[in-house]
């Protein structure tokens, strides 16, 4: 499981839609359209499945980018 992801089409920054999936399912789903709002440009966005992907783990730093 993880969290259904879309490019922001203004600044190219990834955001999440609020959807939580299986990636396996979330690509067998059939093609739909939806909306989400966008924390970095404040804009509603409109996205379709097939421009989106499933996201299960979290980028993290490794301690030497953090020291």
């Amino acid at each position: 499981m993880g969290a259904v992801m879309i490019r922001c089409p203004r600044t190219g920054q990834h955001i999440r839609t609020g959807m939580i999936a299986d990636r396996r399912r979330f690509e067998s789903t059939p093609v739909f359209f939806a909306q989400v709002y966008c924390p970095i440009c404040l804009t509603e966005h409109e996205w379709f499945a097939k421009d989106a992907w499933v996201c299960e783990h979290e980028p993290q730093l490794s301690e030497e980018a953090v020291a």
